[in-house]
């Protein structure tokens, strides 16, 4: 069922905005103003040399790879084997609405580039063909049977949470994970039921969308901040967590009846993509709890358009600074998301922004280079063709 929730306001939201606001994570004003960026080392970069370079999204991908399997770990050693074990590989990730459209495509680019084939044929039982699965796909070869625990296979993480498919895989020498978020792996560190965990882990930006879904639908030249109509926007599934959400984003309109805010659980691309287009802020607020990894499916859908990007706190470490200085997210805690987001648009109406949504635009769109992710960390594959 779709719940749609539409609101119209004027004014900005009272109150103090950033009372909430992480003091360490709000640079808005450092993306305004075209200062240096310090890095968690204490290294200072130049703002546009490092969002080309070091604080690239494609250099991003590489950090978190080096973050949790650097050259020599188990984890690194596993993922070779793996992906050594065969010429084959055969992705289906699963997930309705085509959720997982575009990241099937990224995958399918990031083993390509690595030597590897994709079969079209669906593998009926254990075969030397590598499976490239997730939680959501119907595998003939399920981690859960017994015969198929050997059968080599590359499971990508898109949940929260450690299910049993996520501990099978851990168990058998020929299965590795690639986990999205940095807290995750941190967990999996941590777990206190299974050992080593964390060595069939590696760390990826398997569920940033580049391109997304909505790629489609992306204006060749987006409108304006300014001049955009829609002060907020979000959409995603409202659980009890985002009612917090809906409750704010009621008080922003009730007060100023002139202003535009939707918040929406849509599963029509065509209606999201229409939104992100004249917002000027797109929110992000966890499902279910505030310690959680970040929302990147979400984020690269919306951050191509141009809005900028008001988020409830990552409990991710890596590549934080880089989306704050390169995409221009702004972190906020729940009870302060539309405070927060109401800042931002204050900014934008005063032209402070005038320059700023091309520009992360243009970081967005530079992109991941899938094809050379692999070679990059591993070299040439050593698997015959």
């Amino acid at each position: 069922a779709t719940v749609a929730l539409i609101f119209v306001a004027s004014a900005l939201y009272g109150g103090n905005r950033n009372d909430d606001i992480h003091p360490t994570r709000n640079i808005t004003n450092k993306l305004l103003n075209g200062t240096n960026y310090v890095d968690i080392n204490g290294t200072k970069h130049e703002s546009e040399s490092f969002c080309l370079t070091k604080g690239s999204l494609h250099q991003l991908a590489l950090d978190m790879v080096n973050h949790s399997s650097p050259p020599g770990s188990r984890s690194y050693k596993k993922l070779k084997h793996v992906l050594d074990a065969n010429s084959d590989f055969y992705i289906e990730m699963g997930g309705g609405n085509g959720i997982f459209v575009k990241n099937e495509e990224m995958m399918t680019r990031m083993l390509r580039g690595y030597g590897l084939r994709k079969v079209t044929h669906k593998p009926s039982g254990p075969q030397n063909v590598t499976l490239v699965e997730t939680f959501f796909t119907r595998s003939t070869c399920p981690l859960e049977d017994v015969n198929c625990q050997n059968q080599s296979r590359i499971f990508i993480q898109t949940e929260q949470y450690f299910k049993a498919p996520v501990l099978i895989c851990h168990e058998s020498p020929n299965c590795v994970i690639l986990e999205f978020s940095e807290y995750n792996l941190a967990q999996a560190k941590d777990h206190g039921d299974i050992k080593d965990l964390v060595e069939s882990f590696v760390l990826l930006p398997v569920m940033t969308q580049n391109p997304s879904r909505l790629s489609a639908f992306e204006p060749a030249v987006p409108k304006d901040l300014q001049t955009r109509s829609l002060d907020m926007a979000f959409f995603g599934l409202i659980t009890s967590r985002r009612r917090a959400l809906v409750e704010a984003s009621k008080a922003y309109i009730e007060a100023h009846p002139d202003r535009k805010v939707t918040v929406q659980h849509n599963n029509r691309v065509i209606v999201a993509a229409n939104s992100y287009k004249e917002a000027k802020t797109c929110l992000l607020v966890h499902s279910f709890r505030v310690k959680s990894g970040g929302e990147y499916h979400r984020l690269s859908e919306f951050a191509p358009f141009g809005c900028i990007p008001v988020m409830e706190h990552f409990s991710d470490r890596v590549g934080m600074g880089v989306y704050e200085k390169c995409a221009g997210a702004v972190f906020a805690n729940i009870t302060n998301i539309v405070g927060a987001a109401a800042d931002v648009v204050s900014k934008i109406d005063q032209g402070l922004y005038n320059s700023r949504g091309s520009a992360m635009i243009d970081w967005w769109k530079t992109g991941i280079h899938w094809e050379r992710i692999l070679p990059t960390v591993f070299g040439i594959s050593m698997v015959p063709n």
